[in-house]
């Protein structure tokens, strides 16, 4: 990753590397800036001539790589916490047509107790069930 470091990007950092285009800042410089500024921003404001330290170029290059990692990172997180919401919205949905079900289901069985009663008492004889377990009695 080749960059170009300039003195004074901005007022409070000796040195920086560019981001984008040295005539961008100038722009945004001579758009942005009080100016009682602007004449010393850009009269101080130039590329690093000189061979920096190697340390310090190579730290620039990390970060150049951790912030782009930085940045896909952050889109897929943006994408997955809109499908998470998507997700999160069907589940409410889904979570109310359970509960609509389940109340149909109760409905259904308390309207038709006797003719179920009569199955089971058909289909199990001898059952222990008095209607809340099949263990009446209780053991302790």
């Amino acid at each position: 990753m080749t960059t170009t470091i300039a003195w004074h990007v901005h007022h409070d950092r000796l040195l920086e590397p560019l981001t984008e285009p040295i005539g961008n800042r100038i722009a945004y410089i001579k758009a942005n800036k009080s100016k009682h500024e602007v004449e010393t921003r850009l009269r101080l404001l130039k590329p690093v001539k000189g061979r920096l330290p190697w340390e310090v170029v190579k730290a620039w290059e990390a970060y150049g790589k951790a912030w782009e990692a930085y940045v896909k990172t952050r889109e897929a997180y943006g994408k997955a916490w809109e499908a998470y919401g998507k997700a999160w919205e069907a589940y409410g949905k889904a979570g109310e047509a359970y509960g609509k079900a389940w109340e149909a289901y109760g409905k259904a069985v308390l309207d038709h107790k006797d003719e179920i009663e009569a199955l089971h008492r058909e289909e199990c004889p001898n059952c222990p069930w008095d209607g809340e377990t099949i263990f009446p009695e209780k053991v302790e």
